[in-house]
């Protein structure tokens, strides 16, 4: 995936806040691509050393790989697992190449859990197409089936002697159907494959045929949206707002916009100075809010668990998930003095306001203060169904925020 609008189109699709006319580079593009697909199949979480060795882990004993390998968000109602009910009928979702992925994922470890070990991953077109073959499936836990496969990659207009050989041994054509996966899935699996090969051993060489001597071996984990702690690390440097690369300051103003320096700083001054001058001459209202415990002591001793579309099925699985045990210890400062955007949700009785990754997460009864209260539920009413909005927001202490409840963002962020 070279093209720098594709890059620039999966990141957004995963939650990544970034400008669809980002001036961000290539290389940093490529890099942050690189991070959320690693996000994605929480590498970081599953290999802790960044390696994995073949030779110490048991094959996989579950049931079907499909089931676990493929996880939800918790908005999708099962859209991707439903697919288990026609997995012969699967197809390309439309222009979202990172679903497009994950139901070629599901296909592959479907064919898997039917005895088919081998297979191709090709365009309707016919004019990109994948080799694969699956050389075992292990059991990294009791949830994480690791699916080692060898695997090529080939243009029509650059058929490989090998890969026609491999599809005459390999498969029955007329009873194992090649595997629907668009250009941009395709090129996104591949981009997996190459970050995960060299975490295998050098030692490690398993058994190929003569056919798949050039073959490169990699491996696949169970692959889904990107969490909530992962979309608020991606999208902690956006980088500058004129060039893309790393930003060092902030508007002196209004300390939202991000420089690299001074000559870009000047550049944005005559398209940034409307939100600036807006956001510096807002209404900045200070209200004291409450943990969920004095908000709603019934919740003592009790666990909470927050969900929204980027909580992935797994997690709340395994209870990992947004799953926290409520206390009345103050959240941590993650924001420091700098403005960040927080969502105010409310009911008739209160109101809740949290950052995207949920690391400060308050409330307010409307018996506590009537006139704050009664401020947020008439800007959340200016948004979402009335019910929900996105502000600007400055951590003032502990259980205080200072909140620009005049002014609307551009336009609601990804959440």
């Amino acid at each position: 995936m070279s093209s720098r609008a594709e890059m620039v189109n999966v990141l957004r699709g995963l939650g990544v806040d970034i400008p669809a006319d980002t001036k961000m580079s290539e290389t940093r593009l490529s890099e942050k691509l690189d991070k959320a697909l690693d996000c994605t199949q929480l590498a970081s979480q599953r290999l802790p050393s960044l390696s994995l060795s073949p030779q110490s882990l048991p094959s996989w004993d579950g049931k079907n790989v499909g089931e676990d390998f493929t996880p939800d968000d918790a908005t999708e109602n099962n859209v991707i697992m439903g697919l288990l009910q026609s997995p012969e009928e699967m197809e390309p979702v439309g222009n979202d190449d990172f679903m497009d992925l994950r139901v070629v994922l599901l296909s592959l470890s479907y064919q898997y859990d039917t005895g088919r070990i081998a297979t191709v991953i090709q365009n309707k077109q016919g004019t990109s197409a994948m080799c694969i073959k699956i050389v075992k499936v292990l059991k990294l836990n009791d949830k994480t089936p690791v699916i080692v496969i060898l695997y090529d990659h080939a243009l029509s207009n650059n058929r490989k002697p090998d890969n026609l050989e491999f599809c005459e041994r390999e498969l029955s054509f007329l009873l194992q159907p090649f595997v629907a996966g668009s250009i941009g899935a395709q090129q996104l699996l591949l981009r997996l494959l190459r970050l995960n090969a060299p975490r295998l051993p050098e030692s490690y060489k398993p058994f190929r045929q003569p056919y798949e001597r050039d073959f490169h071996l990699s491996f696949l984990m169970p692959t889904g949206p990107l969490t909530l702690a992962d979309i608020g690390s991606l999208n902690k440097d956006k980088g500058c707002d004129v060039c893309g690369e790393k930003a060092f300051k902030n508007c002196a103003s209004c300390g939202i916009a991000l420089y690299c320096g001074k000559p870009c700083q000047e550049q944005a001054w005559p398209s940034h100075k409307r939100q600036c001058k807006a956001l510096s001459s807002g209404v900045w209202t200070t209200v004291k809010f409450q943990p969920l415990l004095d908000a709603m002591p019934f919740m003592a001793g009790m666990h909470s668990v927050n969900l929204n579309r980027y909580t992935r099925t797994d997690e709340v699985k395994s209870g990992s998930g947004g799953r926290t045990k409520e206390t009345r210890n103050p959240p941590p400062n993650d924001h420091g003095t700098k403005p960040f955007i927080i969502k105010i949700q409310t009911t008739q009785a209160s109101i809740r306001v949290y950052d995207r990754r949920r690391t400060l997460d308050l409330y307010l009864m409307s018996k506590n203060d009537p006139v704050n209260f009664r401020r947020l539920h008439e800007a959340a009413g200016t948004g979402f169904k009335g019910m929900k909005c996105y502000r600007w927001a400055k951590r003032v202490s502990d259980w205080e925020l200072s909140i620009c409840l005049d002014i609307k963002l551009p336009e609601d962020p990804k959440w």
